[in-house]
């Protein structure tokens, strides 16, 4: 299998409007006086190592979290709505384990880098999430007492 895993592509848009193929035109008429935006989550080929998706959105104002329990081959449609407007960023991780089963502490097997958007009302916008195998790695850090500071001032 590839080391990348491109499975999950977002699609922002208004409330009520579907997404269409390219997500950027302009919106039609909405309520300027709703801050709720909505996500369409579309997940193709989940992998066999992974039954559990977390994708987050946070913004200024509050963090949504959509939790998807997901099937091998799997092809998933789903909405993520109470997005909050302005700045938000996306990211993703994909566990081992059913969704019910993951705690805090659960180390996520896939992860994505984070994406910031600018969601607004006035216009759709794509977000495309590629989830990368999580490696793991015990880092040891040590100090030399003995080494003087070479700070700025001790240069010479």
């Amino acid at each position: 299998m590839n080391p990348i895993f491109r499975f999950v592509c977002l699609a922002v848009m208004s409330l009520g409007l579907p997404c269409l193929a390219g997500c950027d035109q302009e919106s039609t008429a909405r309520d300027p006086s709703s801050e709720v935006e909505q996500v369409q989550i579309k997940i193709e080929n989940v992998p066999a190592e992974v039954a559990c998706l977390h994708i987050t959105a946070s913004g200024a104002s509050r963090e949504m979290v959509r939790v998807l329990d997901v099937v091998e081959g799997q092809n998933v449609v789903e909405s993520m709505s109470g997005l909050p407007i302005g700045k938000v960023v996306f990211s993703a991780s994909a566990y081992s384990r059913t969704c019910d089963s993951v705690t805090k502490s659960t180390v996520p097997s896939w992860v994505s880098d984070h994406v910031t958007v600018n969601v607004s009302l006035s216009q759709s916008k794509s977000v495309s999430l590629t989830l990368y195998r999580n490696g793991r790695a015990k880092v040891t850090v040590g100090f030399d007492p003995e080494t003087p500071d070479a700070g700025p001032g001790d240069a010479i």
